[in-house]
């Protein structure tokens, strides 16, 4: 058929090709099965053939050579360490296509006739059909990711118009900053590289304290973290930040060798937003992260005059709308209210410069409005701003209130802050 999915499947293991091979067909693909990497290359090279699967633990991978490498080539970051057994996943490159996924080579040994040179771009890694992940569920996140769908009618005269857009291509900048907690360094360089591959700042740490003090100092959109940790569970951590102001509402992921149901429960009951077993397809963990993203980068634009973003406060958390004002740089008033209590906080290129709410001025007014729970929201682009300049910055700021409001749920008094009424 003609919109049939192509796949060359290079496999050592004899029953693992049958049952590659039986699964593929019983889904529709076009399959051709072998064990030997130059026949692999040459039906790669003649047939419109749209991806490789290239068994690891023949060792057949290697990075484009110096003297072959172009400038937009992506460096081989080498098979994750979670990954023991199953198959790279290899999109063949024709002419000066480039890639912003690794680019490599498929090694055959020296023949008679040597195999025809081709480039590919390592676009996942996959397990084996009855490993976590599922090879048919991996391959069709591939497909939607990173392989032309079929023209229904004329073919596109762009030439890669049809291809997806990258991961995370529509969620801001200033969202994609990510924390990796995971004691083993190679499962947790892995994760940090695909992340920085599409433009992350990631910070890491290695046990629970560390991943606590960093996910207050630097603020991540986004928590990855292992289950198993040397000071404390990944449990008790999540537990924590759900129990800090400042990042109740912030997405966590596990990423877990664990994979059982009791398992999945306990984390998602301490608050935890997605759970994933390793070895995951690094396909289906992006997916799963621009999809938790997008309850921040998806705020409403205002149809308004004048409104450049609005929502309700309960969607993104009080503290996250300050955030996104900071960290956007914005200029102008964001009007909040809830009930019959309003709040007005202007900001000047994203820093905190006056408040005013119905019983207080300053810093005040920005303790109250980050222990709201719910509420509306919009940010004016075009109001002026007024009020009586504060001394404090943001970050100062944003951390008092959450703290007060932590102070509060646990029946304490906040202490004075200095610069309340300055």
């Amino acid at each position: 058929m003609s919109g049939a999915r192509r796949v060359v499947v290079v496999e050592g293991d004899t029953i693992s090709r049958f049952a590659t091979e039986r699964l593929l067909r019983r889904e529709d693909y076009w399959v051709f099965v072998t064990e030997d990497a130059a026949a692999a290359l040459r039906v790669a090279s003649v047939s419109a053939v749209d991806l490789v699967l290239v068994d690891l633990g023949l060792d057949r991978l290697e990075a484009v050579l110096g003297a072959q490498r172009r400038r937009d080539d992506v460096p081989w970051r080498g098979v994750p360490a979670a990954l023991t057994d199953g198959y790279a996943v290899l999109r063949p490159l024709n002419g000066a296509t480039t890639s912003r996924f690794p680019v490599v080579t498929l090694r055959a040994d020296p023949g008679p006739e040597p195999p025809p040179p081709c480039r590919f771009a390592a676009v996942e890694f996959l397990p084996r059909p009855w490993k976590a992940g599922g090879l048919v569920e991996g391959l069709d996140a591939v497909f939607r990711g990173v392989v032309p769908a079929p023209a229904p009618a004329e073919p596109s005269p762009v030439p890669g118009a049809a291809l997806a857009p990258p991961p995370f291509a529509s969620t801001p900048a200033a969202l994609r900053t990510a924390l990796v907690v995971d004691a083993e360094e190679p499962d947790r360089r892995a994760v940090v590289g695909e992340l920085v591959l599409h433009g992350f700042s990631v910070h890491e740490a290695a046990t629970a304290g560390e991943a606590l003090r960093l996910a207050v100092a630097r603020r991540p959109w986004l928590v990855i973290t292992e289950l198993e940790l040397p000071d404390e569970s990944g449990l008790a951590l999540c537990r924590q930040m759900r129990a800090h102001s400042l990042l109740r509402r912030t997405p966590v992921v596990f990423l877990s060798a664990r994979d059982d149901s009791t398992t999945r429960y306990e984390a998602l009951k301490a608050g935890a937003d997605e759970y994933l077993a390793k070895p995951a397809s690094f396909r289906e963990l992006l997916i799963r992260l621009e999809l938790l993203l997008r309850r921040f980068s998806d705020v409403e634009t205002g149809q308004e005059p004048g409104a450049s973003l609005q929502g309700a406060v309960e969607l993104v958390g009080a503290p996250a709308v300050l955030q996104i004002c900071h960290l956007n740089q914005l200029t102008g008033v964001l009007v909040a209210h809830r009930g019959s209590r309003s709040v007005r906080i202007a900001f000047r290129a994203g820093q905190i410069v006056s408040a005013i709410g119905p019983d207080h001025e300053g810093a005040l007014v920005v303790f109250e409005f980050v222990g709201w729970p719910n509420g509306q929201f919009a940010f004016d682009r075009g109001a002026v701003v007024e009020g009586t300049p504060m001394t404090a910055d943001f970050n100062a700021l944003l951390l008092e209130g959450c703290r007060r409001l932590d102070e509060r749920r646990r029946g304490r008094p906040a202490e004075p802050f200095e610069s309340a009424h300055h």
